[in-house]
């Protein structure tokens, strides 16, 4: 089973380095770090001493990778043309990895919140309307219990962690028009 890890990791790499070439940051730097879990989990299982050296030599770069792209996507500088396009990654993100959750494939469900959670972070940084944010952060909260509670039940094979889900039915729905308006949530 571990080297399904290790084929995951691979690839999330290429469209994380598809991505990065495209100047596609906030796409790229959850799919380095999804990479980075799944390369984790490998290295654990990993018995060969030569092949646990080449992975852990490409986790350090991609590790480094992803520090940079971290570092421009904390640029504080308001970057508007990638405010609307995190929360629709994240919703999409976060409906696939309930739908996977469900359907108890916990090692699809889990990078799939990393992602969301990665997208809602991205998006809550640049929101200016305050109870939008803070709709967000609360789901935010929500979706990353739940990534703990299923990288426990990867790990350790935990399984009375394994039906608590959370429902994408109040996921916040966030238009142009509504952004601005510190009245809507």
């Amino acid at each position: 089973m571990y080297s399904n890890f290790k084929e995951q990791a691979i690839e999330y790499v290429k469209q994380a380095v598809k991505e990065d070439n495209e100047g596609n940051y906030a796409k790229a730097f959850p799919l380095y770090m999804n990479a980075l879990e799944y390369f984790k989990t490998h290295l654990k299982y990993e018995r060969d001493p030569k092949i646990k050296e080449e992975i852990s030599q490409k986790f350090a770069e991609y590790l480094k990778r992803a520090e940079e792209i971290r570092a421009v996507l904390d640029d504080p500088r308001p970057q508007p043309h990638i405010i609307q396009d995190p929360v629709k990654h994240a919703i999409d993100y976060v409906k696939r990895a309930v739908k996977e959750d469900n359907e108890m494939n916990y090692a699809k469900a889990f990078p799939l919140y990393m992602n969301a959670l990665e997208y809602f972070k991205t998006y809550s940084k640049y929101e200016p309307n305050l109870k939008i944010r803070e709709a967000v952060q609360q789901k935010f909260s929500e979706y990353l219990r739940r990534a703990e509670e299923l990288r426990v039940i990867l790990d350790y094979g935990n399984p009375q962690a394994q039906k608590a889900s959370p429902s994408t039915e109040e996921i916040p729905q966030v238009s142009k028009d509504d952004s601005n308006t510190s009245s809507s949530g």
